[in-house]
């Protein structure tokens, strides 16, 4: 520091030298001219000529002087940094114990930033493989007056939204995708299609990896179907060959033309497609009431998504006007791609999990500066005499934080190998909850991010102990002895403040563990309505070419059916549309007949499932009310319909709904359903919700969809699988089954992110408490060493154990109590940043604060028996005469 305040003085002093010199030369050729004869003005002028352009050769003497200080300064630096740092791992190597305590806490504090920093970075932070992805908008309708936030478009809307807006440069509509059964060759597979519309992929800017992406030709009516292949298909199923393109394959009995791959990772973002096939809007339904398309749009350059917000609101408002009856209350939704492909929640939880490990880090700087602080004071003696020789307080400095800056480095090499580890760790348990897990990798840029938390964790804990040291006096340091007593009032400050420190943050971190842990016990405690123990769930779909009639369809699953209750150990099984927490949503807008909506009122609506007779038995879901489904309900006999206690409690609040009837559709169209029985709530989509959407049951023998899964109650999975497999072949030897999962996995995925959450939030508060633990430990016992003498007296004035020992936990519930004053107060204003993952609890629980605070408060005291039980063994002769 002080050589960057000499260099202005030191220009100075080159150019004056230089200016000597050149005088020098100049008056001694000037004299000699003069003995020659030549009169002096002459003489001088003559001189001066022969010398030549003095300004030129003085820059140049004074460049040449500047370099050759710069070049000593520069080996000087380099020279002192290979001194230090020599001098550093010796000094380190002498007092092992010290270096392995410092190097695991900060391994500990580097390795949990380095993992989560992968796992921030490769959610949140690596680009998505679309061109400028934060262009991109996914839209939606939202209807407020029936808590529809995110809702399917009508092609009816999307054609006005494309025409009016102003704020998309281009807009592109997608279907839902759909599970089909891929044929080439004698092996059936069961894969995700969706169809899209040939802008989807100008929207997102990605071309095809080979081949070519779908064009508006290939969607025109008289086209020749065509499929384009994700490039995971492309690899697994075809085994990465690039002869596919203009081949055949065919899917669901129909043969399309592969025209291209896409890029590996791409995915139309909202439909992890396997294979994407051609979409036209051209003669589709004019009825803006029919939504089912997903939208994504780029916006104009230098547009923001607010401004788009408002714009499409306008717009939609417009159409509410236009066509009141079935858009009156309907707006748009809509989110920019980035937080779509993470989603709200997640992104919300890598942040407070970034900043979470960022509070275990700066508690093992704590620690590891409470270590130094405590070190530096057994060294002032070596500090007062390397002073003495001439080291002055910039070079202590220095030769300080040389010392911290090698020990976080071993800490970093060590938290690297456990990133490494911890990221594994994290792509094994979340891989198929989080999104993007399974792209993160210790990668160049968090190496980078490795090697720049070492070197500023290494400066920060070392910097006060470092200013500490280099502040000491010299002459009661030489005249200790060694002793190590502290005559400032500066290191026992800057002690107590980091322990505060550390108390507070970890009282942050466990509130927070706290808070989520009961968050999680609160949703295990929902009810959801039926019993997942021992259900598993498989998932078919009829190709429509080989079952292009309903009583083909028909015949496939009752026979499925049939057979699957035979089954040894099958205690009973069933259909339906969509279970529980596993695939889709449906639901419908209807009409009660004798109470019709006033003019302007919404409709109702509902949930609905199609299921099977006995699926209510297989899901344990109470029947309440009235009969489940039987044989007779089928295609042709009276069209009935089961419905839920909440779509009981909201549209028959006061009446006995057995008997009465629901409208679906108008005029020549409309279809009514007798209501026959009621059972209880069971949730299909969220444990978070405190409500219940109403749902409505109709028989799968009357209307029977494509796409079903069939559950089935007994068996092990492992055995259900087989066997089912086994079963299809001999129905359908072409057909695929689908995804064999038990309900216990699907209900535990419902909670995914909530474990997640807990899971490393609880690790780090626990790795927060265990080094506030060490650190209060770690400083009470050099506090006792330093008051033996006292200690000593006491003894020998008769003072008891007892009273000892209180003394000592009484000197650490003195900081230890600030400490959780100050946690209280920051862990009321950071939990709120919490309040998205937490369910049935308040971010600022009463019961959750007061245990964390008596946890850390017994903690201080605990840490602080081992070393007040040491003091009262102390010999009161030997601390008398400072022999201990």
């Amino acid at each position: 520091m002080r050589r960057v305040f000499r260099i202005p003085f030191q220009q100075q002093r080159i150019e004056e030298d230089v200016d000597d010199e050149l005088t020098f030369h100049i008056e001694l050729r000037v004299e000699r001219l003069m003995e020659r004869g030549m009169p002096e003005e002459d003489a001088r002028r003559e001189a001066l000529r022969q010398f030549g352009a003095v300004d030129v050769i003085k820059e140049s003497c004074v460049t040449l002087d500047n370099e050759r200080v710069r070049a000593m300064n520069r080996a000087s630096f380099f020279t002192n940094l290979r001194q230090d740092v020599t001098y550093a791992i010796r000094t380190l190597s002498k007092n092992k114990a010290f270096a392995l305590i410092v190097g695991l806490t900060m391994m500990l504090g580097i390795g949990a930033n380095v993992a989560v920093f992968s796992v921030a970075y490769g959610v949140l932070l690596r680009p998505l493989p679309y061109r400028n992805a934060d262009e991109l908008v996914r839209l939606w309708t939202r209807n407020d007056s029936r808590q529809l936030e995110f809702f399917s478009v009508s092609p009816a809307d999307f054609a006005v939204w494309r025409e009016r807006n102003r704020v998309f440069s281009a807009m592109g509509a997608f279907d839902r995708q759909r599970d089909a059964t891929l044929t080439r060759g004698n092996e059936p597979q069961s894969v995700s299609v969706a169809a899209v519309m040939p802008d989807v992929f100008s929207v997102l800017g990605t071309s095809a990896l080979l081949g070519r992406r779908i064009t508006d030709s290939d969607a025109q009516a008289v086209a020749p179907p065509v499929a384009l292949l994700a490039y995971e298909l492309w690899a697994s199923r075809f085994g990465g060959d690039s002869s596919i393109l203009g081949s055949d394959v065919t899917l669901d009995g129909r043969k399309l033309t592969v025209i291209g791959v896409m890029p590996d990772r791409f995915s139309v973002p909202g439909t992890p497609a396997q294979i994407w096939t051609p979409l036209s809007l051209v003669g589709t339904s004019p009825d803006h009431s029919n939504r089912y398309l997903r939208v994504l749009a780029r916006l104009r350059p230098g547009v923001e998504l607010a401004t788009a917000r408002v714009e499409m609101d306008k717009i939609a408002a417009q159409i509410g006007v236009e066509f009141s009856e079935s858009n009156r209350d309907w707006r748009v939704n809509m989110m920019s791609i980035p937080e779509f492909v993470v989603g709200r929640q997640w992104r919300r939880a890598v942040i407070v999990l970034s900043g979470v490990v960022g509070f275990v880090l700066l508690i093992a700087c704590a620690n590891a500066a409470n270590l130094q602080l405590a070190r530096g004071a057994s060294r002032r003696r070596e500090i007062a005499v390397r002073a003495a020789l001439g080291a002055g307080r910039g070079r202590l400095v220095t030769q300080m934080l040389s010392e911290s800056t090698v020990l976080a480095l071993v800490g970093g090499l060590a938290g690297l190998a456990l990133a490494y580890a911890g990221v594994a760790a994290l792509r094994s348990v979340g891989a198929q909850s989080v999104p993007r897990l399974d792209e993160v990798n210790i990668n160049a840029v968090v190496l980078g991010f490795t090697l720049l938390v070492t070197i500023a964790s290494g400066l920060l804990f070392g910097i006060i102990p470092a200013l500490g040291a280099s502040r000491a006096d010299l002459g009661s340091a030489l005249k200790e002895g060694g002793r190590g007593v502290d005559r400032g009032a500066v290191a026992p400050r800057a002690r107590d403040a980091l322990v505060v420190a550390q108390i507070a943050l970890s009282l942050v971190l466990l509130v927070g563990a706290g808070l989520l842990m009961r968050s999680f016990v609160r949703l295990q405690q929902v009810d959801i309505g039926f019993d997942p123990t021992e259900v598993q769930v498989a998932n078919f779909r009829l190709p429509q070419a080989r079952y292009p009639i309903p009583d083909q369809a028909g015949e496939f699953y009752s026979t499925l059916l049939a057979r699957a209750r035979a089954m040894p150990g099958v205690r009973s099984a069933a259909l339906v549309s969509s279970a529980p927490f596993f695939g889709v949503n449906s639901g419908f807008v209807f009409t009660v007949p004798e109470r019709p909506p006033a003019p302007g009122d919404p409709n109702p609506d509902a949930d609905s499932r199609v299921v099977s007779p006995g699926y209510f038995k297989t899901l344990r879901i109470g029947l309440v009310r009235g009969r489940d489904f039987t044989e007779a309900d089928r295609r042709g006999a009276d069209n009935v319909v089961i419905i839920s206690e909440s779509a009981r409690r909201l549209y028959w609040p006061s009446e006995d709904p057995i008997g009465r009837q629901i409208q679906i559709g108008t005029g020549e169209r409309a279809t009514r359903y007798n209501i026959v029985g009621m059972v209880n709530d069971a949730r299909y989509q969220s444990l978070q919700t405190p409500d219940v959407r109403p749902m409505m049951y109709f028989s799968a023998l009357a209307s029977l969809p494509p796409g079903m899964s069939l559950v089935v109650a007994g068996p092990s999975a492992e055995l259900l699988a087989s066997k089912l497999r086994e079963l299809v072949r001999q129905i359908d030897p072409l057909l695929p089954v689908g995804a064999i999962q038990s309900m216990e996995e699907l209900v535990t995925l419902a909670l995914a992110t909530q474990r997640f959450a807990l899971m490393l939030f609880a690790l780090f508060a626990l790795t927060a408490l265990l080094l506030a633990a060490i650190g209060i430990y770690g400083v009470l016992s050099y506090l006792v060493r330093q008051r033996t003498h006292e200690l000593g007296i006491r003894i020998a004035l008769g003072a008891s154990s007892n009273t000892l020992v209180a003394s000592v936990v009484a000197s650490a519930l003195r900081v230890a109590l600030p400490g959780v004053i100050i946690g209280i107060a920051g862990a009321l204003a950071l939990t709120r940043l919490i309040s998205s993952l937490l369910f049935g609890v308040s971010p600022t629980d009463v019961a959750t604060f007061a245990a964390v605070s008596v946890l850390l408060t017994a903690t201080a005291a605990l840490a602080s028996l081992i070393p007040a039980r040491r003091a009262t063994k102390a010999d009161p002769m030997l601390a008398l005469r400072g022999e201990t």
